[in-house]
């Protein structure tokens, strides 16, 4: 059950990731409206929703009433425009276009206190994917200018039809008349030219590339961006060939691409990877769209490319994720089994112990079997330390000391390598399990050790740090005050072909037989169960920092009690549940020598069922965690509704990650397997005598 509610964890981490995906999906089409917009974008654009609100504006729009977008995004047209000019001329056109008619007009209006301004208006029905219209874009152009000049012009043609008339003008009213129409004339390529200019500053601001081309590839126009990323200049631009920027096989898929848009289909969007001179990786979304003739034939292309890079690494970070959350299950499971079967070996030795002395000739045989236990143990624990939820005991700890710790133990066994340390004074506390830092850091000075081929020098760093939004977003943690330690070598460095490799589990670039592959990944693993990031930085020829980043703790630190020696005794009744048989014999055996009543289960029914029959006899029962039938959850459950006050110790393979939410529910204490005689004593005491157990570190 908490094997699932760990992974149910790590869903709402991809469901987070997920979640961004949509967004920039969202953004996408926020983008193609702006898009549509644009294709008119010598005039005022706008996009209304049904509601009669301003959803979208041009910038040209915002000049020409000299307002901001925020003036006018998010308002109704009767706020803008006035509820008398809205009621009387707009809203009908609105109405006719929801009702799927584009709709035009010439129309005065008159804004705050300004002049009467005419306007050349077109009311088109925007339809979402599924074809409901959804949205009125409104193209509106200014034609003010032209009926002044109309009506300029009418009027000279009425003087000069009365000049004609009564041949009584001078040659001077004529020169006169003459002025005004140049002037008027004047007006109006003005007015032109404001328009083009509106045109080139919705292009100018555009977030993506805009360029057009010629069938044969010549770029007829281009925006500052496009000019930016391929260096081109305005007076280079025409006649420059858009396929000249890209390879030959792109060549060829580009032009294939636009020879497949047909006047019923004149748009295709694909995506592009490229790399730059520094070898950074972008992703580009490209839409090209054909302009047609009336005979079909293509004129001109127009193309749109907006930067996805920082999508698609969203994307890789969410394949990334789901493949080490796979790879983290199966490291858990295998340490659980591993872990039972080292359990059945450790309980044999712990009863083999009391049959012999220190002088017996199997003494030492059965020592070494102990060490090689141990040692398996220690392989599991990396297991557990790579997959979610293998933290064991989490405590107040000053990583100076450990850092000190585990420098001077292994500069003793590497006198090679030159240690050099730099330590915050003042470092803040951090809540982490010792034992699963010291391994982190061993693992960190061993992957140094052998980039150094076994001889330089290390440096380890700690330091207070203030990680901001920006900084913590690849990794999906909470930006605030972490603890910094850096481990950097003066090796080789790491090839950056098989950098995106090298926190996999079981991955190495030693030798075969000379390296698990799990040191790396375990520390991934471990920082990562820590809500902590590791994070590395390399270049070739000169070494390799690895930067471990743990959140600062608001606990304070407090000494452990020293722990009893040797095997403690008592008379209770206990309760003992596991469905490996092995397991379940070895415990009997073991707390049978320890004076204990034993009662046994091998699976979760069979665990209600004795308890209910005997739940005042019993004093303790140690449960594991992981059965087929019923879960140690479960199990907890119905055992505390049939008994409320019973004293229950979990045994799992797993870690105390993996119990923390029965303990939570008040479960008394936890052992992981494998375990001994002596340590199970303890735990057992613990429990029944102060009605809980925290495992050492």
């Amino acid at each position: 059950m908490t094997h699932n509610l760990s992974m149910n964890e790590l869903a709402s981490e991809n469901k987070v990731l997920r979640e961004r995906l949509r967004l920039l999906e969202k953004k996408k089409e926020a983008w193609r409206k702006t898009q549509f917009i644009a294709n008119a974008a010598d005039q005022l654009l706008t996009m209304i929703d049904r509601n009669y609100v301003y959803e979208s504006v041009n910038q040209a729009y915002c000049r020409a009433r000299e307002q901001r977008r925020e003036d006018v995004v998010g308002k109704s047209v009767g706020d803008v425009w006035g509820q008398a000019q809205f009621e009387s001329i707009i809203k009908p056109k609105l109405d006719n276009c929801f009702a799927g008619n584009v709709t035009s007009s010439e129309d005065w209006f008159k804004f705050d206190g300004r002049e009467l301004r005419c306007y050349q208006v077109s009311y088109n029905p925007y339809r979402d994917d599924s074809g409901k219209i959804t949205h009125a874009v409104v193209v509106t152009h200014d034609i003010s200018a032209r009926k002044h000049a109309e009506a300029g012009m009418k009027r000279a043609n009425d003087r000069l039809e009365r000049r004609v008339q009564l041949r009584t003008e001078a040659l001077e009213q004529a020169n006169n008349q003459l002025r005004d129409e140049i002037e008027e004339r004047k007006r109006v390529e003005k007015a032109l030219r404001e328009s083009e200019d509106r045109y080139r500053s919705v292009s100018r601001d555009m977030p993506a590339m805009v360029c057009r081309y010629l069938p044969v590839g010549n770029l007829t126009f281009a925006n500052i961006r496009f000019k930016n990323h391929f260096q081109v200049s305005a007076e280079t631009l025409v006649g420059t060939n858009i396929f000249d920027f890209f390879s030959d096989a792109e060549r060829q898929r580009m032009k294939k691409r636009l020879r497949r848009l047909l006047p019923r289909k004149p748009m295709v969007t694909y995506e592009q990877c490229t790399q730059t001179e520094t070898g950074e990786t972008l992703w580009w979304q490209w839409t090209d769209r054909a302009l047609f003739d009336e005979q079909g034939n293509a004129m001109e292309y127009q193309s749109v490319s907006i930067d996805i890079t920082e999508k698609k690494n969203v994307e890789r970070k969410l394949q990334q994720a789901q493949k080490m959350e796979a790879i983290g299950t199966l490291a858990g499971g295998i340490a659980h089994d591993f872990n039972n079967l080292l359990m059945g070996i450790q309980g044999n030795i712990s009863l083999m112990y009391l049959d012999v002395n220190p002088w017996h000739p199997l003494y030492d045989n059965i020592r070494s079997i102990e060490q090689l236990v141990d040692s398996g143990a220690n392989l599991t624990r990396q297991l557990l330390g790579f997959a979610r939820g293998g933290k064991y005991v989490v405590k107040p700890v000053n990583l100076n000391d450990v850092v000190a710790e585990t420098a001077a133990l292994f500069g003793r066994t590497r006198r090679s390598i030159r240690i050099h340390e730099t330590y915050e004074p003042n470092l803040r506390m951090v809540s982490a399990d010792r034992g699963q830092i010291e391994q982190v850091l061993i693992n960190l000075y061993l992957n140094a050790w052998q980039a150094m081929s076994e001889k330089g020098d290390l440096y380890l760093e700690s330091q207070n740090v203030t990680i901001d939004e920006k900084f913590v977003k690849p990794f999906e943690i909470s930006h605030g005050d972490y603890v910094r330690i850096s481990v950097t070598d003066t090796g080789k460095g790491i090839d950056t072909a098989i950098s995106h490799r090298i926190f996999d589990p079981f991955f190495t670039t030693k030798e075969f037989g000379c390296g698990s592959g799990l040191g790396l990944a375990s520390v991934f693993g471990i920082v990562k169960n820590h809500d902590g990031i590791v994070d590395f930085e390399s270049h070739a020829g000169h070494g390799t920092t690895f930067s471990v980043y743990l959140p600062v703790s608001r606990e304070t630190s407090k000494e452990p009690a020293p722990s009893p020696v040797g095997i403690l005794k008592g008379p209770e009744t206990i309760l003992l549940v596991d469905d490996e048989p092995y397991i379940l014999d070895v415990g009997v055996k073991m707390l049978e020598k320890m004076g204990y009543t034993v009662l046994k289960a091998s699976c979760g029914e069979d665990a209600v069922r004795v308890f209910t029959d005997s739940q005042q006899q019993i004093d303790l029962v140690i449960l594991d965690m992981i059965m087929p039938d019923i879960g140690g959850g479960d199990v907890f459950d119905r055992m505390r509704t049939i008994r409320p006050d019973i004293k229950v110790m979990l045994a799992s393979g797993y870690s105390m990650g993996d119990a923390a939410a029965i303990i939570a529910r008040g479960c008394n204490g936890f052992i992981q397997k494998p375990f001994g005689m002596e340590k199970l004593s303890h735990a057992i005491r613990e429990v029944i005598d102060n009605g809980h157990h925290q495992p050492a570190v």
